[in-house]
């Protein structure tokens, strides 16, 4: 499965989803979400907790990644 994705200017939008849901293939999938500010704070004190010697290059944990 091959996945595409559009950024559609706002006021073409719903002419767009109407065209695309009557294709047969096509399955909507949106991925808008709130993060509370608690959520923002505990991302935040990580990052300036953060150490160096804790970190890893991508390159070295990349494949221990599994994507399905």
């Amino acid at each position: 499965m091959k996945q595409i994705i559009l950024n559609i200017p706002e006021n073409k939008y719903n002419f767009f989803v109407e065209l695309i849901k009557s294709l047969d293939f096509v399955k909507e999938n949106n991925h808008d979400f709130d993060i509370s500010e608690e959520e923002k704070n505990i991302v935040r004190n990580r990052i300036k907790n953060a150490k160096p010697a804790d970190m890893k290059e991508w390159k070295d944990v990349v494949d221990t990644f599994r994507l399905s």
